[in-house]
């Protein structure tokens, strides 16, 4: 790094407040508005938009890119090497955040390991102690409450509601408008409109949630009815699949099914539970048709 004086960024850049102990290399790209705190350290190809503010300690590696109004808290670690001990330095990818943002202190956000960054929209609150792994897809609107952990390659879609210290491993997916309990972990697909608790279960439609977010009465009780369906009735996921494609559906129930026709290599979450009891469907989740069908005449 070959950091450059903040002095010499004051007398170019008027508008920016830059606090004398910041280390900023040349490659910085800083738009009006820009504070930067105490002892932050900002290198590499990093852009930061119009009204941006880094706390102190914060640690910014390019490739890095952040949109207008973001605010980073102290000690966020945001661009940093993946926890992937088969990445290089020189590989390409980076990390590239939205605009409006909040991301709170000691969050992480890692470099990715393909050349598609890292990447995280508009408009999301990310509470203190939130990681995000390399390669993770967060939409817009988001709430992830305290130390949350999203591994490698998980994909979370919009205006989801995430408790604190919920678990999510590598690959899968969280539709939107999903809740989230605090400290409970996925290894399977969330589907959207959703509750998911404890370990891959699902406890109902995030009702409220939809509500606020101005979903129709009609949208609503397709969405109920296709929770029916696929975590209520003896049917199992495939038969479940069949049956809600014998019907037509309005815009939000075509989501909902398209997020199940197409499942991340680990699954669908098919787990139905508000008392420990579970859906006929058990475990296993809606892979592929043969898998689901060996399962079925297994059972």
């Amino acid at each position: 790094m070959s950091p450059i004086s903040a002095p010499f960024l004051r007398s170019h850049n008027p508008s920016m407040t830059i606090h004398p102990t910041a280390l900023i290399s040349a490659e910085v790209r800083l738009s009006p508005g820009v504070v930067v705190g105490p002892y932050a350290v900002i290198e590499g190809p990093v852009t930061l938009g119009a009204g941006c503010r880094v706390g102190p300690h914060a640690v910014l590696q390019g490739p890095l890119e952040i949109g207008p109004g973001t605010i980073i808290g102290p000690s966020a670690m945001l661009g940093t090497p993946p926890q992937d001990l088969s990445w290089t330095p020189t590989q390409p990818g980076g990390v590239r955040i939205g605009s409006g943002n909040h991301i709170r202190e000691f969050v992480t956000i890692h470099h990715s390991t393909q050349p598609d960054p890292t990447t995280v929209g508009n408009d999301n609150f990310l509470m203190a102690g939130v990681h995000l792994g390399h390669d993770a897809i967060l939409g817009e609107g988001n709430v992830l409450a305290n130390n949350c952990l999203v591994g490698g390659h998980v994909t979370i879609g919009n205006r989801c509601f995430i408790g604190g210290g919920a678990l999510f491993h590598q690959f899968i997916r969280v539709g939107d408008h999903c809740m989230i309990q605090g400290a409970a972990g996925f290894s399977l697909d969330v589907p959207p409109f959703l509750v998911g608790v404890g370990i891959n279960k699902i406890a109902g439609v995030n009702s409220v949630g939809l509500r606020r977010s101005g979903f129709s009465v009609e949208d609503r009780r397709e969405i109920k009815e296709l929770h029916a369906l696929f975590y209520r009735s003896p049917l199992g996921g495939t038969k479940a699949l069949a049956a809600a494609e014998s019907r037509s559906w309005g815009p939000r129930g075509r989501q909902f099914l398209d997020f199940i026709r197409h499942p991340s290599r680990k699954g669908i979450c098919l787990r139905y539970s508000t008392t420990g009891e579970q859906s006929e469907n058990g475990e296993r989740g809606l892979r592929t048709e043969k898998r689901i069908e060996r399962s079925e005449q297994i059972s």
